[in-house]
C-alpha cells in the first residue's frame, strides 16, 4: 500500500499507516482552554494531526445579518447569526502560538485551514508543514496564490469542483510556487445517490495523494473510503456531543472516536496487496481440508 506523504511532512512514524486527523475546528467552540483540552485528548488517542480553523469573520462575511441554523442534541434547532458564531471561534495570535506550543509538545501535527486572505500572513508565521483550504475557498485564487508562494503543499477539499476544475487549481498552485496537493474527497449532501465515492480511485489513478473528510457520523462511509484507496481521514472529535453549539452534534466523543479509530486502522491494514495471495492460515488448513480422492476429470 501506498504511504502516506503527509506522514513523512509531519514526521509521524510507521510510514504504511493511515494518516488520521481530529478536527477541532468547530468543537473549540473558541476556547483556548478547551482547544488545549482537546489536543490533549487527541494526543492520547494517538492521532497523527488535529485541524483547527482560522477566521476572520470582519473580512469572511459581507452580509453580518446572514443566519446559520443546525441540530443539538438536547435543545432542538438552534439558529444563531453567523457573524457572531464566526465571531466566537477566532483565536488571538498568542492563543495561536499556545495550540502550536501544546501540539508540539505532544509531538502532533497541526493543520490550520485559511478561509481569508488577511490570515495567509498570520499563518506563515507559524511555519506550519502545510498549507489548507476548505470547499468554499476554492475560487478564491487571490488567497491560493498567496499561499502557494510560501513553497509548501496544499491540502484542499472538494465538493463543488470536478476533476478539470481541480486540476486546474493544482496547476495555479504550483504556478504560483506552491508544493503537492493533496486531495480530501468531500460532498455535502444526505442523498446517497449523488456521493459518488468512485471519484476517489479516479483522483489516485490521476496521481492525487488522496484522503476523505466525513461530514458526519456514518463511519461505515469512512470504510469504503478506505477499501477505495483513501490513505488520510479525519473526524471531528468532540469532549462532549450534548453541548448545544454548532458541530457537536455529529461528532465523535472520546471513546467512540477511539473505537472508530481502532476500526479505521484494522480496515486499513487488512486491504494488503492488489493480487489474490493465500492468507498462511488457509495454506496451513489445506493439509487438514483439502480433499485426499483424486476425481477422474
Amino acid at each position: 500500500m501506498k504511504s502516506s506523504s503527509l506522514r513523512h511532512l509531519f514526521n509521524r512514524p510507521q510510514e504504511n499507516q493511515i494518516f488520521i486527523i481530529a478536527d477541532l475546528g468547530l468543537t473549540n467552540g473558541g476556547s483556548l482552554q478547551r482547544a488545549l483540552e482537546l489536543i490533549d485528548v487527541a494526543g492520547e488517542l494517538g492521532v497523527d494531526a488535529v485541524k483547527f480553523q482560522m477566521l476572520d469573520s470582519e473580512e469572511l462575511l459581507g452580509d453580518k445579518s446572514a443566519e446559520y441554523t443546525y441540530p443539538t442534541i438536547i435543545n432542538g434547532t438552534k439558529t444563531e447569526n453567523m457573524y457572531e458564531m464566526f465571531l466566537g471561534l477566532e483565536f488571538n495570535d498568542t492563543e495561536w502560538r499556545a495550540i502550536k506550543a501544546e501540539c508540539d509538545k505532544l509531538g502532533l501535527g497541526l493543520i490550520i485551514t485559511c478561509h481569508v486572505q488577511s490570515a495567509v500572513e498570520r499563518l506563515n508565521k507559524l511555519d506550519l508543514p502545510v498549507n489548507k483550504i476548505c470547499s468554499w475557498s476554492l475560487s478564491h485564487f487571490k488567497m491560493i496564490k498567496s499561499l502557494a508562494q510560501n513553497g509548501k503543499p496544499l491540502i484542499l477539499d472538494t465538493g463543488p469542483i470536478d476533476e478539470n476544475e481541480l486540476n486546474e487549481i493544482r496547476a495555479f498552485y504550483s504556478d504560483n510556487g506552491g508544493g503537492d496537493v493533496f486531495v480530501l474527497f468531500d460532498f455535502h449532501t444526505e442523498k446517497t445517490e449523488t456521493m459518488n465515492f468512485l471519484a476517489i480511485k479516479s483522483l489516485i489513478e490521476n496521481g492525487y495523494e488522496v484522503g476523505y473528510t466525513p461530514q458526519g457520523r456514518r463511519d461505515w462511509l469512512d470504510f469504503m473510503a478506505i477499501g477505495l484507496g483513501a490513505n488520510i481521514i479525519e473526524k471531528r472529535l468532540t469532549l462532549s456531543r450534548i453541548k448545544p453549539e454548532n458541530g457537536h452534534w455529529k461528532a465523535h466523543e472520546p471513546s467512540e472516536f477511539a473505537e472508530w479509530m481502532s476500526r479505521i486502522k484494522e480496515c486499513y491494514i487488512a486491504l494488503g496487496e492488489q493480487k489474490l495471495t493465500p492468507t498462511p492460515d488457509d495454506l496451513a488448513a489445506t493439509k487438514s481440508w483439502y480433499k485426499s480422492a483424486w476425481l477422474e476429470r
